[in-house]
């Protein structure tokens, strides 16, 4: 046999023992896998989500091995991985939990829970109407405050100029839902300042004179903490996502717009977004509300 021909079969013979070691070392006997229904299951302490940072905690019960896909291309067969996600909320996370050739596989999206305060809906039908008004979450959430009392749904008179069962100029709500609000495109606005930015910016949006009189009512006082503030806009693109508005006769117009707020103590600069005014033409629902980023 030439040195050749020596050598590959040394080789060959060394690759016959590895795989017996691997294939010895891979072979476990069912006693070993703990006894049960394998199930995958976890949970997550959202450290700060805004910044992407989750702390995954499993729960899965029987497995021996796992698998983490965050949906953003990154992995992990860590039992319990802390992962800084990157791109847009929210994040769709799947665990598949193993047990030798079992598996069984848990998806679910991540996100925080906000608060989104004082959401006045005001309706101008183009003649006295008898409506009903259901508000969903389509990703889950609760409204924790009504006036008048939410239940259920609203069903109400609306008047032409607006005026609800005769006694109300708009429905009021707050809610709980997950935060998967933009918090790219903004303004930076000092505090001095805020009345004339607002004055401006919701009239831009095409909001009547009486719905930013309430605005500022309620807003203006409760940003008076620090010297700038970040306001982030949401339109009906991003809140329809997680709060949907169900009329019962369908409205010609649903203009929907919250605000984010974040109080800093130094100027900052943002990506300034473009105001498209929304339209007002026959039946009008117009939409206000906010929140703390």
């Amino acid at each position: 046999m030439n040195s050749i021909n020596h050598k590959w079969c040394n080789i060959y013979a060394v690759l016959i023992f590895l795989s017996g070691l691997f294939f010895l070392s891979g072979c476990e006997d069912e006693d070993d896998f703990p006894m049960g229904e394998l199930k995958a299951c976890f949970e997550y302490d959202v450290d700060e989500i805004n910044d992407g940072k989750v702390q995954f905690y499993n729960c899965s019960e029987n497995a021996t091995n796992y698998l983490w896909d965050f949906g953003d291309g990154q992995t992990s067969t860590k039992k319990q991985p802390n992962h800084v996600f990157s791109g847009e909320r929210p994040y769709y996370v799947t665990l598949i939990a193993y047990k030798g050739t079992e598996t069984d596989t848990l998806s679910s999206l991540v996100y925080d829970d906000i608060m989104v305060y004082k959401p006045n809906i005001y309706i101008y039908p183009e003649e006295e109407m008898d409506m009903c008004l259901n508000i969903s979450f389509p990703m889950g959430g609760e409204i924790t405050e009504s006036i008048p009392k939410y239940e259920n749904q609203w069903c109400v008179t609306v008047d032409a100029n607006g005026r609800i069962d005769d006694q109300y100029d708009f429905l009021f709500y707050e809610s709980k839902q997950p935060n998967i609000f933009q918090y790219s495109k903004g303004w930076c606005v000092e505090q001095s300042g805020l009345t004339t930015f607002f004055e401006t910016n919701l009239a831009a949006f095409n909001f009547s004179l009486a719905e930013i009189a309430d605005f500022l009512e309620y807003w203006i006082p409760l940003l008076s903490e620090n010297e700038y503030y970040l306001i982030y806009p949401q339109t009906n693109k991003i809140i329809d996502r997680i709060i949907e508005l169900d009329f019962s006769t369908s409205p010609d117009n649903i203009n929907r717009l919250f605000y984010g707020f974040e109080g800093i103590d130094e100027f900052a600069v943002l990506e300034e977004p473009v105001i498209i005014p929304f339209e007002r033409d026959g039946f009008t629902v117009m939409e206000w509300g906010g929140f703390w980023k």
